[in-house]
């Protein structure tokens, strides 16, 4: 993960999301796409980190199975 998306991962979203919005924003130098790219990348990041924790076995039956 970018240091871009580990710190915009990390902002306290507290009950402003404007606020945290903006701040995203501002660490990336003003550039909404920049932005977007770095919070996508951050995702995929913990989608793989907690994809690669849940066991294969419990993945492949799903719940309510």
């Amino acid at each position: 993960m970018s240091q871009l998306a580990e710190e915009i991962i990390d902002l306290p979203l507290a009950d402003d999301l404007n606020a945290a919005i903006d701040e995203a924003i501002r660490l990336s130098g003003g550039d909404a796409r920049r932005a977007i790219g770095a919070l996508i990348r951050g995702q995929r990041s913990i989608q793989d980190a907690v994809g690669a924790s849940v066991s294969a076995g419990y993945a492949h039956r799903g719940l309510g199975r």
